[in-house]
């Protein structure tokens, strides 16, 4: 977690691939905090299978660094720059690209827990919102779709726009309460149901529930007693 006052933050680094691993070794000799999240693939040969640990995100390393560079020399600077296999730090409108902690704790979580079934999607953030509540993910937040008959849960990575998709238990899924939407004045749905008759006309409307019709429905005129009408004086 992130130390009050820290001014550390969580940059992207764009790498050539297969060489993700090299970077990330060389960022921790340098003392510097790195995160290489992996997943296992089983790989298929002629004659066996096996299981092998992969970058989750090709091309991608995650550094926790000072971005006014307060705790990295211009030597190390350099280093890094002249690392064989780097490319850039990711940046979005001149800006350095910065993923939360809360992200990086989400996906510790989830290649720690589903490291041979995490897939990694380029598709839009789209589901239901809500709440893992039980099992190893209990507590984090995200979106559930629904994929090929799976409930697949997603939480999106700022700074390199993907997203992480694993398989859960419906049951361990809580939708947030979806807001109400606001309905215009005078509209229909406005009026309690129980003010309606069998023929859907309006009915007798008791008091309380008066209060709650549109200004246009609660007013009688005296002369025609019915809602909404009024009289013209000549």
């Amino acid at each position: 977690m992130e130390k009050p006052g820290s001014a550390k933050c969580w940059h992207v680094m764009y790498v050539h691939a297969r060489h993700e691993k090299k970077i990330h070794s060389e960022m921790l000799k340098m003392g510097i905090e790195s995160f290489l999240p992996m997943k296992k693939e089983l790989h298929t040969w002629s004659d066996r299978k096996k299981w092998i640990e992969v970058p989750l995100f090709s091309c991608y390393v995650f550094v926790r660094i000072d971005p006014s560079g307060k705790d990295i020399t211009s030597d190390e600077k350099n280093r890094v720059y002249l690392l064989n296999g780097f490319v850039k730090f990711v940046s979005s409108n001149g800006k350095p690209s910065i993923v939360p902690q809360w992200q990086i704790d989400g996906i510790r979580k989830i290649v720690d827990s589903y490291p041979d079934t995490v897939e990694v999607l380029d598709s839009d953030y789209v589901g239901t919102d809500g709440a893992i509540i039980g099992g190893p993910l209990s507590g984090m937040t995200g979106k559930i779709i629904e994929v090929k008959n799976r409930k697949c849960f997603l939480i999106k990575i700022d700074g390199i726009e993907k997203v992480l998709s694993v398989t859960i238990p419906v049951s361990s899924f809580k939708p947030f309460p979806s807001q109400r939407s606001r309905r215009s004045e005078g509209s229909l749905s406005e009026i309690p149901a129980e003010n309606l008759d069998k023929s859907g006309q309006m009915g007798e409307v008791s008091k309380a529930n008066r209060q709650r019709l549109p200004r246009n429905l609660n007013r009688k005129t005296p002369n025609t007693g019915q809602p909404g009408s009024s009289t013209i004086r000549k």
